[in-house]
């Protein structure tokens, strides 16, 4: 990134943006540096990121900007940056919790016949 942050709110708006590079692999320098700008313009202003596309979101919600992205893993679902906070919402694998949740309720019911036929 060929910017020089000056004051803390710059420094943590900068690792915000190297920690969601992070994720994929190829963010440019340029996409780096308008993220990093778009966030300093407005403090309402957030980066909204999942897997494919990555989006420059303003404060009315509208998209003003858009990078396809490719993930580095996939490990998250979503991941949303604003001056406030940095959120990420990691990967749901319904498949693996359906398989869980059936080994938990089958238990569950067993025990439960177990203790009305007692």
């Amino acid at each position: 990134m060929n910017k020089k942050p000056t004051t803390y709110n710059e420094i943590i708006r900068m690792k915000k943006c190297y920690t969601l590079a992070k994720y994929f692999s190829d963010i440019s320098e340029e996409e780096l540096n308008a993220m990093y700008t778009f966030l300093g313009e407005s403090p309402h202003n957030t980066i909204v990121a999942n897997q494919e596309i990555l989006s420059l979101v303003d404060d009315k919600g509208k998209v003003v900007k858009s990078f396809s992205v490719s993930p580095i893993d996939t490990s998250f679902d979503n991941i949303t940056i604003s001056n406030q906070d940095i959120v990420i919402i990691p990967h749901y694998d319904t498949l693996n919790s359906a398989a869980d949740t059936g080994v938990s309720s089958n238990n569950n019911n067993n025990n439960n016949n177990n203790n009305n036929n007692s």
